[in-house]
């Protein structure tokens, strides 16, 4: 061969190099193992590793904003994985955009408390829900306005415990009717002597019902929450609830009508989330020695369970980070040319997920570091990466997301500072905050479980001669 053509081979083999993709999966050790060559060509190759060492954690947020979701989660549900999840919603109610007049002969038919569904739930809906309503003690204020500028799910309203009314439903959240057979809407009634005051302060058109300042004071807000002996779901419902007051004016012909005492204020809306992981293999990771200083965080890697397990679930602020501790030893091999595609794939662990129990449709990759901060999320394309979920619910040998994470690998095989840096799986807003689904999955490198997470990494090898 001449040499002109060999320099023309040479720079042909440094064009594919970096021009194509690049894909990679997980390894028990900090060394890379290689696997088969299986393309060919001359003096080149392309190798496939899917042994490179990959780390697993989950990172739990201590607290994180539940603040105009658009969502409010009201009810109760026990998870074998995830343990008991609780959520009420806290919110205020306006006064009237319009008084029509009304007389003094006008009389109160009845009061209630009625929220639409949003079609979203966590557990079994085939199962009653009691869902009750009170009255908050205080106005909705931040505790420290300067300082805090947003509720978190630890967040809290004193209110009576002593319920305003109560409802139990059962929900069909697909369906056009609940068992009230009230369209999508859940219609909770509230006493009588509510409605009676309210009617007579609109006969009056007192400032009370007409400014919204004094209609707060009188009627501070409401808290809305499953009852204690509820616990089979979590349903998802839209914060545009509001207070109907039905009434009629006496006569020949009976005139019935109502007034609407709207939802009020996005930013005074929030959920109280609540979780008791006790007996989960989550139980732990809130012991302080798995706490990240000067964080929001605590991290608990996978080697730490029983079963090398790590958790995603949006709703309760669960993340799983991934590292990449070793890819730099790739630059050490005498065969390596470039990077050619890297692909990240989870495979859910078998039976953590169900139809009702369902994998969230929509994950994203953000960059992140020692601190847990979350940064930008992976693209390809120009597109955010979402995960490409493919489910098989009968086998679930086909169940998982898959990533080109080809730029990543590529920028961190090459950079040493970066080698301490991670990907954070998580879920995107506002399903980070408003939804439970959630996903468990375990770390190859301290399992022997055939659906892991897994780095496969293609790669153009130089044949030497």
């Amino acid at each position: 061969m001449s040499r002109k053509n060999e320099i023309k081979k040479y720079r042909f083999i440094v064009f594919v190099s970096v021009a194509v993709i690049f894909f990679l999966a997980s390894c028990d050790k900090p060394t890379i193992d290689f696997g088969t060559t299986f393309i060919t060509n001359n003096n080149t190759n392309v190798v496939v590793v899917d042994t490179a060492t990959t780390i697993l954690s989950t990172v739990s947020l201590d607290s994180f904003p539940t603040t105009a979701t658009g969502t409010q989660l009201i009810g109760r549900y026990q998870d074998n994985y995830f343990g008991t999840i609780s959520s009420q919603s806290f919110l205020q109610i306006g006064p009237p955009s319009s008084y029509p007049e009304i007389s003094n002969q006008a009389v109160l038919d009845s009061i209630s408390y009625i929220m639409r569904l949003n079609k979203t739930y966590y557990g079994d809906s085939t199962l009653p829900i009691k869902i009750n309503v009170s009255q908050l003690d205080t106005l909705i204020y931040l505790p420290q306005p300067f300082v805090q500028n947003t509720f978190y799910n630890n967040s809290s309203i004193p209110f009576n415990p002593i319920p305003w009314g109560s409802s139990t439903v059962t929900i069909s959240p697909t369906a056009l009717h609940t068992t009230q057979n009230f369209q999508d809407s859940v219609k909770i009634r509230l006493p009588d002597s509510l409605g009676a005051k309210l009617l007579n302060l609109l006969q009056y058109k007192s400032d009370s019902v007409t400014s919204l300042n004094t209609f707060l004071s009188y009627f501070k807000g409401l808290c809305v929450y499953p009852d204690a002996g509820s616990s089979g779901v979590v349903y998802g419902f839209r914060d545009t609830s509001f207070v109907k007051l039905y009434y009629h004016e006496p006569g020949v012909i009976t005139n019935s009508t109502f007034i609407i005492f709207p939802f009020n204020a996005k930013g005074h809306q929030f959920n109280n989330i609540s979780f008791d992981r006790t007996g989960t293999q989550l139980a732990s990771i809130n012991n302080p020695v798995y706490a990240v200083p000067y964080t929001n965080t605590h991290e608990l890697p996978a080697k730490a369970t029983t079963d090398s397990s790590v958790y995603l679930q949006g709703g309760t602020g669960l993340m799983i980070k991934i590292r990449f501790p070793y890819l730099s030893n790739l630059l050490q091999l005498p065969d390596y040319v470039g990077i050619l595609r890297a692909q990240l794939i989870f495979q859910p662990k078998l039976g953590t997920y169900t139809p009702e129990l369902t994998l969230p449709p929509q994950v994203i990759l953000s960059q992140s570091g020692p601190a847990n901060t979350v940064g930008g999320a992976l693209t390809s394309n120009g597109a955010t990466e979402t995960g490409n979920l493919n489910i098989d619910y009968i086998y679930g040998q086909n169940t998982f997301y898959s990533y080109d994470v080809t730029s990543y690998i590529k920028q961190i095989i090459v950079d040493p500072m970066l080698s301490q840096d991670a990907l954070m799986f998580n879920m995107p807003a506002p399903a980070s905050t408003t939804i439970f689904d959630r996903a468990v999955f375990q770390n190859k490198r301290y399992t022997t479980s055939n659906y892991n997470v897994s780095l496969k990494i293609y790669y153009i090898s130089l044949v030497h001669q």
